[in-house]
Parts: C-alpha cells; sequence; structure tokens
C-alpha cells in the first residue's frame, strides 16, 4: 500500500481547534489558547498554563515558507504522529474573521 499526504477539509468547531491548537515555529511552539510560550512541541501533551490537551497542530512556517509545507509535515509528524493537521492560513483567516465578528457584534 502506497501513503501518500494528502490535504482533506473537514468541518469542526473553530473555538475547540482554537482551545486546542499547539502552533509550532522555527524550534518551539506555543498554546493557542492561553499564549504560552517556549513549548516543546516534540513532547508537550498539554499546555503547561492552562492544561488543555494539545489535539491540534500548525506550523506557522507555512506561511512564511509555502514551497517547503510537505517537508515540514512529515518532519513534525514523525515527532508528533497524535495530532491532527490544520492549516494555518485557514487557522488564522477564519479566527480573524471570527475577531471582527465578535468586535462589531459588541
Amino acid at each position: 500500500m502506497m501513503k501518500v499526504w494528502l490535504r482533506t477539509w473537514v468541518e469542526k468547531d473553530l473555538a475547540d481547534i482554537e482551545k486546542h491548537l499547539l502552533v509550532v515555529g522555527d524550534s518551539l511552539g506555543d498554546c493557542a489558547q492561553c499564549r504560552e510560550l517556549g513549548l516543546d512541541y516534540k513532547t508537550v501533551k498539554e499546555c503547561p498554563g492552562c492544561h488543555t490537551p494539545f489535539l491540534y497542530v500548525t506550523s506557522r512556517r507555512f506561511e512564511s515558507h509555502p514551497a517547503e509545507r510537505f517537508q515540514i509535515v512529515k518532519r513534525l509528524n514523525a515527532a508528533r504522529s497524535d495530532l491532527a493537521w490544520i492549516d494555518y492560513d485557514d487557522y488564522k483567516k477564519l479566527t480573524g474573521r471570527q475577531k471582527a465578528r465578535d468586535f462589531l457584534l459588541d
């Protein structure tokens, strides 16, 4: 059987993703829920600040290095195959839209 990386679309609750998202940078990650910084994404299972378990992961490098997406996912998935991948651009666009909507409704 040939295994490949394939992007799929799934309907999810944005608040749930934001609550359980580990955002990875070049070498460390942070919690999308409470913004705890400096997390070792290879080993951290839950945020030490808010104790939320991580279920999803994304990488800021998707935005700055789009040609490296496959290599980033492949490398990080080797360390964290327990997390579901979220596209960083989609995440930023949707959370930005939600923040604008919340601002206008307040």
